[in-house]
């Protein structure tokens, strides 16, 4: 078990991915709802900069590890092969919507409306994951 001052790297890891999802809401709450996209932004790109870390360092390496004793019983299994997809699809549609508004520059009220079906897909798809990674963590680290 890899560790950091004696803890898990796991509970760190879910403290961050915790912070990201207060983070979001309070983007969404206090910035998009009220039309304050400077914050909604500033929320986002942290979001977007927790994530890939957290993503990059912890869950791939260790997704990668478990690969072939998941995909040697798929049915055991089943909750971690559909968070590392349903993550996968999240991850690849919050770095879409990152790019296109760092292309755009200013915020042309088309683009916002436009892309909105997307951003709601993005966080449903974050939200999933995230359940799945919480229930894959009390499995894995706190159950067992």
């Amino acid at each position: 078990m890899q560790q950091l001052f004696g803890i898990p790297i796991s509970y760190f890891v879910l403290i961050l991915e915790v912070i990201v999802l207060i983070v979001l809401v309070v983007g969404w709450i206090y910035g998009a709802r009220r039309k304050d996209f400077n914050l909604h932004h500033k929320a986002v790109y942290f979001v977007a900069l927790i994530h890939m870390l957290t993503v990059g360092i912890w869950m791939v390496p260790r997704a990668l590890n478990r690969l072939t004793r998941m995909l040697a019983n798929p049915i055991m299994n089943w909750y971690q092969i559909v968070h590392d997809i349903v993550g996968i699809l999240a991850i690849g549609l919050g770095v879409l919507l990152v790019v296109i508004f760092l292309v755009r520059s200013g915020m042309p009220i088309k683009l916002l409306k436009q892309t909105r079906p997307l951003m709601f897909l993005t966080i449903g798809t974050w939200i999933i994951a995230f359940v799945l990674g919480v229930y894959w963590f009390l499995l894995a680290w706190v159950l067992i």
